[in-house]
């Protein structure tokens, strides 16, 4: 079967349609559900496509994803690390991108924010120049780098990322910047609370 086949195959509709699926699961806030489908997905995937396919890759994020979800970050760092290693020779590849910046929330919540914070910087460089400055991506990896910046109590860094956020999301008209609003106040509150202690 020839690359053109393989891409237009009943298999690789069939993928994409248990990685939406998946998607919306965890949208919903069903993890475990998602994990049981996507594994079998990344099964499909595997045998039908290669574990090369951009689809199983993206299958693999999201199992990632629902491992972080659930709570199993070790899990979760272990398939986000293994993903970006096996991506890492294909020159600015997004999905090795979103494998690191994962493995880096993944690390911060198993008590590690300056290992983490240090991923975060130098992916957001990356993400600017292949995403572009305000794509909603880039600025999720600003979001998550504000509350890492909180958790190493370098609460007026966070309070200033967070503010600059917030703006962003009020003037922009993507689907995802409300979600973005919400999470900039929660890092600004989390800043002023963390601020206050300080000073008393």
């Amino acid at each position: 079967m020839g690359f053109l086949d393989r891409i237009s195959s009943p298999e690789s509709v069939g993928v994409q349609r248990g990685i939406r699926r998946a998607q919306s699961l965890l949208h919903e806030g069903h993890p475990e559900e998602a994990e049981t489908l996507i594994r079998q997905v990344i099964d499909v995937a595997d045998q039908a496509l290669g574990p090369a396919h951009t689809h199983a890759a993206t299958a693999r994020i999201v199992l990632a994803t629902a491992l972080y979800t659930r709570g199993a970050h070790e899990d979760a760092e272990t398939e986000a690390r293994a993903l970006a290693t096996h991506r890492a020779q294909r020159p600015d590849d997004k999905i090795a991108l979103a494998a690191l910046a994962l493995r880096a929330l993944a690390v911060r919540e198993q008590g590690d924010p300056a290992e983490a914070l240090r991923s975060q910087d130098e992916l957001l460089p990356f993400y600017e120049r292949i995403h572009a400055p305000e794509h909603p991506l880039t600025l999720k990896l600003r979001a998550d780098r504000a509350h890492t910046l909180n958790r190493l109590d370098r609460h007026a860094e966070a309070e200033a990322e967070c503010r600059a956020l917030l703006a962003l999301a009020k003037a922009s008209k993507e689907p995802t910047a409300e979600l973005l609003a919400r999470t900039a106040e929660d890092g600004l509150a989390a800043a002023q609370a963390g601020q206050s202690v300080h000073n008393i």
